[in-house]
């Protein structure tokens, strides 16, 4: 049995910064109807683009670690 983690080519750096930052052009900077919904919006920009910024830190200075991830066993 082939799994589907197994067919599928690991991504880079790039190409995972690439995607993360494909992901907030897709949510854009509409506002949502409810509060709620413009509360997530604004989470899911943030986070987005903390990660972003953590990973290009990360390949900076040639670290595994991406700070903008806490690692669960610090928390």
């Amino acid at each position: 049995m082939i799994l589907i983690s197994e067919m599928v080519d690991k991504l880079t750096d790039d190409e995972v910064y690439e995607r993360l930052h494909a992901a907030l052009l897709a949510i854009g900077k509409a506002e949502g109807q409810t509060i709620r919904g413009d509360t997530s919006l604004k989470a899911a920009r943030k986070a987005l683009a903390l990660l972003q910024m953590g990973l290009l830190k990360s390949m900076d200075d040639d670290s595994d670690r991406n700070v903008a991830v806490k690692d669960p066993n610090e928390i």
